[in-house]
């Protein structure tokens, strides 16, 4: 048989050596009876009947060939075939299929799409469902998201009753038709579903969801609740505690959140809305419950910030509920939040006499006596209990208000107890009387600046021009706060100081040197500082401080500190000490004047020993000479002024700071006041700086990135809010996003993201100044804390960053990638606590994050601030 076939092929060769093909034809035709997939023959007969201009015939031998070739997995050459010769004719629909597998293999999406749309029409015209169903289910697979292909596949594999893919394939349609917003289409895609897999939990979650949308939260409900008591997702228990929260089924919505904030420990705004409803539905004793028990596991998890913030718009959306007032109350009484906490107590105290209960009113005006004895709004609290409350108490508290209530413009009296206190009270004269009172409100003021309470100062400052108007004018301390507060009384104005009279000349004497000792005694004598000289140290002040936070290290601050307090007070030098006595070695540093050489740590940690021998002046500065302390001469100085520093949160001592003078000097009194300012400033920014340092070091994500985690995200506003506030500067934050982040982690899974997340914080980092804090925000998304950064700056900043982020590249090598980024400036409203403040900034910053993905991401949102 061999030797035939091999004398049929060279009879064949021959006749095309001499073109005689139509002999070849029938040699090679032979040749196929012996050896049906004979490659020589097949391939000859198809390219000779080529040749013989018979495409039909060519082509009824290359299919043989084309079906040879996808047997032996030679798909390359299959495709080359069935496109160059086949695809013009006619074929089976078997061979259709086959192709159409070929090009998906291969990834030719398209042409495989085509493909098995052919076969399936011809498979249907064939009555052979199967074989369609089939060809349908490949085309969903290679186009996804388009609803029409799941729309053909469910409806014929629900009329060939496989309700399995059915279903799935009505789900799949529904989610997509609901992403175009199409909510009726997705329902009657979700019925149907429903309707075949009643049991299938995911059809069941995204029909109820579609059902919440539409405003049906009974048909929600009912959808869920055969899920419920096995079902420990937290993603179906959100939904079905808020399908329960809409119908109105408030007990088993609050079972079903509490669940679910127990598994997943964040936000906990559903609570806040579940005890709205509450309120809503005149249940206000469970809405309390429920928030005190809200309240204590927030905390647990230091949340604070959010939870005020949530109980800032419960209150203010509904101010008539007592039993939400009391627990607002209780809350900044626990957390220390003053302010905060006075405010709560005048809502409850109108509404504790509302209800007429007049002895939890007694007790809450009690307390906002005590809290602020000078508010005006005590006497007319006073006033509403007059003839209710029992008069001894009325008289304890008109005793605590008085000094309010003698210089207030009111001029009826009180009967009862508050006449009594009137008649006994006339013992002091009422010029008297009203000095005392001006006087505790300007010791006032000057603690709340030294302690850089600027909102409570400035609240004082309001009250003192309210009653005594126009004192700034004669009262050279009063017009010093108002110039340290940068607040003046409406309609005044910064006005200058009156100018003496001037007297009449003298004539001039020439004095001759004073000794050291007289230098010591002139000091007490010495010259108020002038306008220029209090505006220049103020100057000098903000700068210093704008410096001290701009330094990435405690030694850095320190060495600048010395330094600029220096070269501005013209010292010999300037030496610091920072640390509690007998904790171990202090941080110091020295400002030198040319000349000077350095002394070096041992000698500069002696200036605490020396500072606290003396007592020190009103302004807290401590005056020392070499002619009483000799040890002073061993710095090279014959005068210094030092202040102690004092660690404003326990009050413990701190160190000291000392400036010098190799000759003798009279020391002013705003000299004093310079230094006790820039030291306390310098403790806050030393600390401030440790903290930065500690929290870099302990709250690191991963040892990939090297960013901090969410987790130190609130603390980090937190403690550069109050140090812009404190320094009166700017700080911005930058949000970088990478668009559709949660497609890009179900694509290409956690490990993928993760790694091109790590570039991505990398590159970014390198961006950066030392003093920007970069958090890992998200698992898509790194957050920037820009210290003493304007807005303009930071959006600046914020496009170099997204155009830094586009050349990154991910493993995947998606080349549609986008970048969004968010820049919010933290907003500077007077009397805002910090803790409010942050918290509007971050909301703030995620509806902006909201935003960007409304656009389509791809883009960077500027923020105005408030």
């Amino acid at each position: 048989m061999a030797q035939d076939i091999n004398k049929h092929l060279d009879r064949a060769r021959k006749s095309l050596e001499k073109n005689k093909l139509r002999e070849a034809v029938s040699e090679y035709q032979a040749v196929l009876e012996e050896a049906p997939a004979h490659h020589e023959a097949l391939q000859s007969l198809a390219d000779i009947y080529t040749r013989l201009n018979e495409p039909e015939r060519a082509a009824e031998y290359y299919g043989i060939q084309f079906d040879r070739l996808v047997e032996t997995g030679d798909g390359a050459k299959a495709s080359a075939v069935f496109i160059r010769f086949l695809r013009t004719f006619p074929q089976p629909v078997d061979r259709l299929m086959r192709f159409a597998t070929l090009l998906q293999k291969q990834n030719r999406t398209l042409e495989a799409i085509e493909q098995f749309g052919n076969a399936a029409e011809v498979y249907a015209k064939e009555q052979r469902s199967i074989e369609a169903l089939a060809c349908y289910e490949s085309m969903a697979v290679l186009d996804p998201e388009n609803p029409q292909r799941h729309i053909v596949l469910a409806e014929m594999a629900e009329k060939l009753r496989h309700a399995d893919m059915a279903a799935r394939s009505y789900v799949r349609a529904g989610q997509l038709t609901l992403s175009v917003g199409a909510l009726d289409q997705a329902l009657e895609y979700f019925g149907r579903a429903q309707l075949l897999a009643p049991q299938d939990r995911v059809g069941a979650l995204l029909f109820a969801e579609a059902k919440l949308r539409k405003g049906d939260a009974e048909g929600a409900v009912m959808l869920l609740k055969p899920f419920a008591a096995t079902e420990p997702d937290a993603a179906f228990q959100a939904l079905y505690g808020e399908a329960l929260l809409r119908y109105g089924n408030l007990d088993a919505a609050r079972d079903v959140f509490q669940a679910y904030y127990s598994i997943k420990p964040e936000g906990f705004v559903k609570l806040f809305e579940l005890a709205a409803a509450y309120i809503r539905a005149g249940q206000d004793p469970k809405a309390a419950a429920l928030l005190v028990q809200t309240k204590e596991t927030m905390r647990s998890l230091r949340r604070e910030v959010e939870l005020a913030a949530n109980l800032d718009r419960l209150v203010t959306s509904y101010p008539q509920s007592l039993p939400l007032a009391e627990v607002v109350a209780k809350l900044y009484e626990e957390l220390n939040r003053e302010t905060k906490y006075f405010d709560s107590l005048l809502s409850l105290f109108d509404l504790y006499l509302g209800a007429g209960r007049l002895k939890e009113a007694c007790e809450t005006l009690d307390r906002l006596v005590d809290i602020d004895p000078y508010d005006y709004r005590n006497h007319e609290r006073i006033a509403k209990l007059e003839g209710k409350a029992d008069p001894g108490f009325l008289q304890n508290i008109m005793a605590r208000a008085a000094k309010a209530a003698t210089v207030s413009t009111r001029t009826e009296g009180f009967t009862g107890a508050g006449r009594e206190l009137s008649e006994n009270s006339g013992a002091m004269p009422e010029e008297e009387r009203a000095q005392q009172a001006l006087e505790d409100l300007v010791v006032q003021v000057e603690i709340f600046l030294q302690y850089s309470l600027q909102s409570k100062a400035v609240e004082r400052l309001e009250r003192i021009a309210e009653l005594f108007p126009g004192e700034e004018d004669g009262n050279e301390r009063l017009r010093a706060l108002y110039e340290r507060a940068n607040w003046w009384p409406k309609g005044g104005g910064r006005k200058p100081a009156p100018r003496p009279a001037s007297p009449a000349p003298a004539p001039v004497e020439i004095a001759p040197p004073l000794q050291p000792a007289q230098q010591l005694e002139a000091y007490g004598t010495a010259s108020a500082p002038t306008a220029a000289e209090t505006h220049r140290d103020l100057a000098a002040i903000a700068e210093i401080n704008r410096l001290m936070y701009r330094q990435p290290t405690p030694r850095e601050v320190l060495v600048t500190t010395a330094a600029e307090i220096g070269k501005h007070l013209r010292a010999s030098r300037c030496l610091v000490a920072v640390g509690a006595p007998g904790e171990g070695a202090q941080a110091t540093a020295e400002y030198a004047a040319p000349g000077f050489a350095a002394l070096g740590s041992q000698k500069i940690s002696s200036i605490v020993g020396m500072v606290t021998q003396v007592t020190p002046d009103s302004m807290g500065g401590v005056e020392l000479q070499a002619s009483s302390l000799p040890s002073l001469r061993e710095l090279g100085l014959e005068s210094a002024l030092g202040v102690m520093l004092t660690d404003k949160e326990t009050q413990a001592p701190s160190g000291a700071l000392l400036i010098g003078d190799a000759r003798g000097r009279k020391w002013k009194p705003n000299e004093s006041y310079f230094l006790q300012a820039v030291g306390d400033q310098l403790v806050m920014s030393v600390n401030h700086t440790r903290l930065r340092s500690l929290v870099r070091s302990l709250a690191v994500a991963d040892e990939k990135t090297g960013l901090l985690n969410r987790g130190a995200y609130l603390d980090c506003l937190l403690v550069e809010s109050n140090r812009a506030r404190a320094q009166n500067t700017a700080i911005s934050l930058i949000v970088v996003h990478v668009d559709r982040g949660g497609d890009l982690l179900r694509q290409h899974g956690d490990a993928a993201v993760d790694h091109y997340i790590e570039q991505l914080a990398r590159a970014l980092s390198s961006a950066i100044r030392q003093t920007d804090v970069a958090v890992k925000y998200t698992a898509w998304s790194l957050a920037f804390i820009l210290p003493d950064t304007s807005f303009d700056n930071a959006r600046a900043l914020g496009e170099k960053l997204r155009q830094l982020a586009a050349s990154v590249r991910p493993s995947w090598g998606t080349p549609d990638l986008t970048i969004s980024a968010v820049v919010a400036e933290a907003s500077s409203r007077p009397g805002d606590e910090t803790e409010d403040r942050v918290t509007e900034w971050i909301n703030r910053a995620e509806a902006g994050l909201d935003d960007a993905r409304q656009r389509g991401g791809d883009t960077l949102v500027a923020l105005s601030t408030p």
